[in-house]
């Protein structure tokens, strides 16, 4: 038998009814919460892939400008190498080519010679104006690898026809700056042979 209350409502039928709804309500916010947390766990994800993504932007900024720095020393180291040989340079001028040698800087020659820097050093200066004329080309500078200081790239190096392809260890030191501390050479064969 179905009790009625006063109003004429059926209690039990009437609980059973606030039950369901309550029941739906909250599965209905479960379901709103869950969606929720799936929007912010997407949300999370794409932020976790755009702060990846400027990672990689910044390691190829970071690399871009390093072959850079690279590039610009090779060249200008060869181009005061050039104006020595030339004899275009004064004297005095030694210096910068000297200065860019880190204290414990070895050259392994293409004749397969361990140089000193105080070898090397002794070599080019003696060499002053024994070239005239002398033009040094550089072609194809990349950095093979960097840790910390230390920077290994590679380089070809053409005179007179003739190509060395190189690979040197920098240190990078304050302000940038780029130290030769180990060069390795290889001959090559004429220019066309590249």
């Amino acid at each position: 038998m179905t009790r009625h209350g006063t109003d004429g409502i059926d209690a039990p039928a009437a609980a059973r009814a606030v039950t369901t709804q309550g029941n739906a309500a909250l599965a209905e916010t479960a379901q709103a919460e869950a969606a929720l947390v799936e929007t912010a766990q997407a949300e999370a994800a794409l932020v976790e892939t755009a702060r990846a993504d400027a990672a990689l932007v910044e390691t190829a900024r970071a690399g871009t400008a390093l072959e850079g720095l690279v590039r610009a020393e090779v060249v200008r180291h060869h181009e005061v190498i050039g104006r020595w040989l030339a004899g275009t340079a004064p004297r005095e001028a030694f210096g910068e080519f000297a200065g860019a040698h880190a204290p414990g800087f070895a050259l392994v020659a293409p004749d397969g010679r361990l140089l000193s820097r105080a070898e090397v050093l002794a070599e080019v200066e003696a060499a002053h104006g024994r070239v005239p004329g002398a033009r040094i080309e550089i072609r194809h500078v990349t950095v093979v690898a960097a840790a910390g200081s230390l920077v290994v790239a590679a380089y070809e190096e053409w005179q007179q026809g003739r190509g060395r392809r190189s690979t040197v260890v920098f240190e990078r030191g304050p302000a940038d700056r780029l130290s030769w501390l180990r060069l390795h050479e290889t001959l090559l064969g004429r220019s066309g042979a590249e």
